[in-house]
């Protein structure tokens, strides 16, 4: 999100950049700004019901996965490359 806004009909929060917001069920989000525009990612999905370990920008389901990823990555074979799909 750029800019600072409101994620509430009351302008009780106000959200700055670099905020993650996490509603409840619901069937509508209202964006209130004030004099300058807003920026933002609606993203939607259904639980997965799975543990999360997430350290910067990496997320895993353990603190081992991670581990290995982040040596993965300084190793520079983070990144799998895979070919075309065969039909």
């Amino acid at each position: 999100m750029e800019g600072a806004n409101y994620f509430d009909i009351d302008r009780n929060c106000s959200m700055k950049k670099g905020t993650l917001v996490i509603f409840d069920d619901g069937d509508r989000v209202i964006v209130t700004t004030g004099e300058r525009s807003v920026r933002f990612i609606p993203v939607s999905g259904k639980p997965i019901n799975e543990p999360v370990a997430w350290y910067g920008p990496i997320v895993m389901n353990t603190q081992e996965e991670l581990r290995i990823a982040f040596s993965e990555y300084q190793n520079g074979t983070f990144i799998k490359q895979r070919g075309p799909k065969k039909h």
